[in-house]
């Protein structure tokens, strides 16, 4: 009976209070199911939002340790992370980070030094410290980035050397070009000089900033030509010096049966701290026969006392009776006893010097620092000499000329027969000086 009258009260309930007692019932369960729920998600957003501080947040000083302490969390969850492509980073109002990957590639976080993609510079701006490491042909997602830069360059595919400056707030990645491969840093020669520097580009033979020999400069030596004004000129925007077999008087009466050109600079100052950097093409008739040319672009004595108390930098000479295949860098002083002495390097091309047009620099470095540098590789350096003066003199004083020709014969080599069949010339397209 009783039984009955459960099955009853199920199907058609009574108003004698079961009604109200089972939707009291009911709203107490509904509400500890929401309230059990909430407190679930809770633990589990707050669990996440822990893990991913610990897991992604760097200070600018771990960076400069090394994430020492946090580099294997960082390193796990960065590989998850980039597995996927985007990896974003909320550090509940201590930063927000995001960065993107369009490869499948996992990076390794790095203290200080960036390796960079060769031929390119590059500054990163982090909230807090970080560095990246790319190769060329590969991307990679590093964090906690908040923007990146990257500059083209044309320069030859090198191995970067890198210094990494470190502030609480910034890291910037400058690429420094290396002493063997890289091409240095130029100014456009376009640009208007700044304070200090020169330029030339040979619209004209402005005579106001050159002055063309006319002498038998060179007899010390040997050489064999007539220096004459009308073997220079400008053509096609070039100063062309030419070398010709002919028959010339030369001041003092004297007779000759070659003559060349060459030039000195007026008004032209370069101090320690800049660099001086020209374009140069050596034409001959026949490149397998060149024996006995002598082009340069040098300085010497304006330190005072004479040759070589005075010293002489060779910016660059080339010997083609000793090899047409190379260049030569040299520096010319007098040592402590008062005699010559010579330091130098030559750099061989792979092929002759006058197959193609040459760029050359040289460093005039604070402190007796000198560095030469031919096509963006450098090739010779020099921060010590017994000198007569005591080094760094006479190699930190102003030069105020400069000096370009073409010498034939003398003690490099005598001229080859036939060589000046037609004539030689020794181009420069242009000559600068800027501040290093």
């Amino acid at each position: 009976m009783a039984g009955k009258v459960l099955r009853r009260d199920r199907r058609r309930p009574s108003k004698s209070g079961a009604l109200p007692a089972l939707i009291v019932c009911g709203f107490v369960i509904a509400i500890g199911a929401m309230v059990a729920s909430s407190i679930g998600v809770a633990d589990s957003k707050t669990s996440r939002s822990d893990r991913a501080i610990a897991d992604e947040t760097v200070t600018a000083s771990d960076a400069g340790r090394g994430n020492k302490g946090k580099g294997k969390a960082l390193g796990l969850q960065r590989d998850r992370d980039t597995k996927r492509g985007v990896l974003v980073v909320k550090n509940n109002g201590r930063g927000s980070f995001t960065n993107s990957s369009s490869s499948t590639s996992s990076s390794t976080p790095s203290s200080s030094t960036t390796t960079s993609e060769p031929g390119s510079s590059s500054t990163s701006t982090m909230s807090v410290g970080s560095s990246t490491t790319s190769k060329s042909g590969s991307s990679s997602t590093t964090a906690p980035v908040v923007s990146s830069t990257s500059t083209p360059s044309t320069k030859p595919p090198t191995t970067s050397v890198t210094t990494t400056a470190v502030t609480s707030t910034t890291v910037t990645s400058t690429t420094i070009a290396p002493t063997t491969t890289a091409k240095p840093v130029t100014t456009s020669t376009t640009a208007a000089p700044r304070a200090g520097e020169w330029f030339e580009g040979f619209d004209s033979l402005n005579t106001s900033r050159w002055a063309p020999e006319h002498s038998t400069y060179g007899d010390g030596n040997g050489e064999r030509q007539c220096y004459q004004p009308d073997n220079v000129s400008v053509q096609g925007g070039k100063l062309v010096l030419r070398a010709v077999e002919q028959t010339v008087t030369c001041p003092g009466g004297s007779t000759r049966t070659i003559s060349s050109g060459m030039v000195r600079s007026r008004g032209l100052s370069f101090s320690p701290g800049q660099a001086i950097e020209f374009r140069v093409k050596l034409t001959v008739a026949d490149p397998s026969n060149q024996a006995g040319l002598w082009p340069a672009v040098w300085a010497s004595s304006w330190a005072g006392g004479g040759w070589p108390t005075g010293g002489e930098l060779d910016f660059l000479e080339v010997m083609t009776a000793e090899d047409p295949n190379r260049a030569v860098f040299s520096m010319h002083y007098a040592d402590e006893s008062g005699r010559h002495r010579l330091q130098n390097r030559p750099s061989y091309l792979g092929g002759r010097f006058s197959d193609e047009w040459h760029t050359i620099r040289f460093d005039y470095g604070y402190g007796g620092k000198l560095t030469w540098y031919l096509d963006g590789r450098e090739t010779f350096s020099v921060d010590y000499a017994a000198t007569r003066q005591g080094y760094p003199a006479p190699f930190d004083q102003t030069i105020r000329e400069i000096k370009v020709n073409m010498a034939v014969g003398g003690s490099p080599g005598a001229l080859g027969s036939g060589v000046l069949s037609k004539d030689a010339t020794f181009e420069v397209d242009y000559i600068r000086v800027f501040n290093l």
